[in-house]
């Protein structure tokens, strides 16, 4: 065992947190501290089927969040014309509590009518690229279980005279609060090195502010270094910081009235998976207080730099990567300092993150992500799994760099022996929040009848939330813990 090893400390869950406070305040004859939403408010998922969103064709997912708070996702079907002249496949309204309201967060713009949109853009050719709004596709909800949902995506996207068949996953899951969105494009239909498309998605134009419309008060985004704006509102103008070093890839924004953030945080290091294109890697270290702003065409990532010259209130936000990303065998990380390749597949996975800006959600996120990479996993019953698919619709193995850690789903995941497992992690002085675990081999129709923290007992939906994947013979469970030091999960 290592120096930084402690001794086991499962922490408890918010509501458990809340109830130590209240007994505590109690004991010493103090005002009570109410404890958080208990069982019966912690409800399991919900999927409302073909619900009618103001003549968009929705499938609605409301889940819990870390908190147990409801939050929502209405996700277009992709197979039909929709009301803005697409054909759906996208996050059109987003429901969660702030300051003890509901916000409700809705497509910005006609021509951008929501979020989680495809988008590729060409190097060369006779077209800018394309993206999902003309093409037609498929849709299913591959698992809807008690506490967790993956709803699919599917589209054969053409670009430049072939076909890129492009896959996505949006994963809920009770006690996580963001969305997890999965992406795989397979190029294999076509010659290698025939396309040089970069990738945008999820590409999209929200609301976040709870649809009120505000000025974008700053932004930023992290690649190897952290990008930061230094005035409100932000224009071209704006001056800013690239000095501070960094690890997970994430984009952000944010508005000051109301209190609210939107960003995308990678499920794996820079590292492991490179993001961000382009050539502002020449000001890395750098801060310039007066400005202006990198050119239009030269930031990381896609935010709202095109909409600037015209307004200070665009909500547009995507992602990034170099040309090559799609179709490539051979193409540059952003850095220029290494090559990468984007044939057969291009796949990756990140969070959608929506809450008030004073909370630092994406930070906080991109945080426990790069926590996550120091975990170290490992089971006396079951057998960690240390290789799976590299992406959503994907068959080929690919080896997990932390074994154990599925980047994929952002799950944790073992071979079930028996339909038991016994997991051990270890943590040291980082933090595991909230983890999913996923024991694949799992050939119970019903939930476990026991599952231990450290020899102690959990209950279910209060302490852990189960969903048994008949079909797919898994068991998801999220523990509603923060883990540090070690501790052993034990499922039979």
């Amino acid at each position: 065992m290592t120096s930084d090893m402690k001794s086991p400390v499962p922490l408890p869950g918010a509501r458990g947190v809340a109830v130590l406070l209240s007994l505590a305040m109690a004991a010493c004859g103090g005002k009570e501290v109410k404890p958080g939403p208990g069982a019966s408010d912690c409800a399991p998922l919900r999927l409302e089927r073909g619900v009618d969103l103001d003549g968009f064709r929705v499938d609605r997912f409301t889940w819990r969040d870390t908190d147990c708070r409801p939050r929502s996702a209405a996700l277009v079907r992709n197979d039909a014309r929709d009301p803005a002249g697409w054909n759906g496949g996208y996050l059109r309204r987003y429901t969660y509590e702030a300051a003890g309201a509901q916000r409700t967060c809705d497509g910005g713009r006609a021509e951008v009518p929501g979020w989680g949109m495809v988008v590729c853009h060409i190097h060369e050719g006779s077209t800018w690229g394309n993206w999902t709004e003309g093409v037609r596709g498929t849709w299913r909800t591959v698992f809807e279980g008690r506490h967790h949902a993956v709803h699919e995506f599917r589209w054969p996207l053409p670009l430049e005279g072939h076909i890129v068949n492009v896959t996505v996953h949006y994963l809920f899951a009770t006690g996580r609060s963001h969305p997890l969105y999965a992406i795989t494009h397979d190029a294999s239909g076509a010659p290698a090195d025939a396309l040089n498309a970069d990738v945008r998605s999820p590409y999209g134009d929200l609301l976040f502010d709870g649809n009120a419309y505000s000025e974008i008060a700053g932004l930023g985004w992290g690649d190897r270094h952290r990008f930061v704006t230094l005035s409100s509102p932000v224009t071209m103008s704006s001056g800013w910081d690239y000095r501070e070093p960094n690890v997970v890839p994430y984009t952000r924004m944010w508005t000051a009235s109301p209190d609210a953030e939107m960003g995308v945080v990678q499920t794996q290091t820079w590292a492991q998976k490179p993001a961000g294109g382009y050539w502002a890697y020449s000001t890395w270290g750098q801060r310039d207080e007066d400005g202006p702003m990198p050119q239009d065409w030269n930031w990381t990532y896609q935010l709202n730099q095109y909409e600037l010259p015209t307004t200070t209130r665009s909500h547009r936000m995507a992602w990034g990567s170099n040309y090559g990303a799609v179709g490539k065998r051979q193409y540059p990380r952003y850095g220029d300092d290494a090559n990468l390749s984007g044939y057969p597949y291009q796949s990756y996975s990140v969070f959608m993150v929506l809450d008030p800006h004073t909370e630092d959600p994406v930070m906080k996120q991109a945080a426990e992500v790069e926590a996550w990479q120091g975990i170290r996993l490992t089971a006396t019953e079951g057998t960690v799994i240390t290789r799976g698919p590299g992406g959503v619709g994907r068959t080929d193995a690919v080896a997990y760099d932390v074994p154990g850690y599925n980047p994929v789903y952002a799950t944790w995941e073992a071979q079930a022996a028996s339909n038991r497992a016994t997991l051990r992690f270890e943590a040291g002085t980082r933090t595991l929040t909230h983890p999913v675990v996923v024991l694949r081999g799992y050939t119970a129709s019903d939930a476990p009848t026991r599952v231990t923290l450290d020899g102690k007992s959990l209950k279910a939906d209060v302490d852990y939330f189960a969903s048994v994947d008949e079909a797919g013979d898994a068991l998801w469970l999220t523990l509603d813990r923060e883990l540090t030091g070690t501790a052993t999960l034990r499922v039979e």
